[in-house]
């Protein structure tokens, strides 16, 4: 489209004279003057012209056979990398675990229902109890420790960080000011803390 306007205007162009006149009075200024040139000048944008790259229908069936990383690899560029190797600051590390304690609470508790549902009334209380109670056949004494103990720690520490995170969070919308660098990267070492020291409390209780 571009290139047919700019013929056919260069074609009406070539057919006007070079004239200089004065325009009726009235229409603008007594010194504007109406220039109309008989050849386009070679820096005009009506004679320049951009080729288009067309590529061929066995190259681009080619191309898309071709995956990111095998095209990648033709090209020698370097590829971002991984966030893996970043090193996440405490505040990214909190926010995760947040998510993270989260979603093991939800687990957790849709699995305490699944064996309500399919062991009968009282089959998760009696579980939870024949843990706690250490009645664990074959472990021997620590072992069977180690295990209540375990088991008493992944409930507890998912917890009571996730309901820390939550005033912590509810701290923060009352008094948006707290919202510091300094200020969230130490309520996160005191969220990890006060979980810790809760889950570790109630492991041994």
């Amino acid at each position: 489209m571009l290139r047919t306007t700019s013929s056919a205007m260069l074609a009406f162009t070539r057919r006007l004279p070079t004239a200089v006149a004065p325009l009726p009075r009235g229409s603008l200024p007594s010194s504007s003057t109406l220039i109309v040139p008989s050849s386009p000048s070679p820096q005009s944008p009506l004679s320049t012209s951009r080729g288009m790259t067309i590529l061929s229908k066995e190259s681009a069936e080619e191309y898309k056979k071709e995956n990111y990383t095998t095209r990648m690899a033709k090209t020698r560029r370097p590829v971002s990398p991984h966030v893996t190797i970043y090193s996440f600051p405490i505040c990214a590390i909190s926010s995760i675990t947040t998510r993270v304690t989260g979603c093991v609470l939800s687990f957790g508790a849709a699995g305490v229902g699944l064996v309500e549902i399919f062991g009968g009334n009282g089959a998760a209380l009696s579980l939870m109890q024949h843990i706690g109670s250490g009645g664990l056949g074959g472990v021997g004494f620590l072992g069977a420790g180690a295990i209540v103990a375990g088991a008493k720690f992944s409930v507890a520490f998912p917890f009571a960080y996730h309901y820390l995170g939550g005033l912590r969070h509810l701290v923060w919308d009352g008094k948006p000011e707290m919202l510091t660098n300094v200020e969230v990267e130490k309520a996160s070492y005191a969220l990890f803390g006060g979980s810790l020291l809760l889950g570790s409390l109630a492991a041994v209780l």
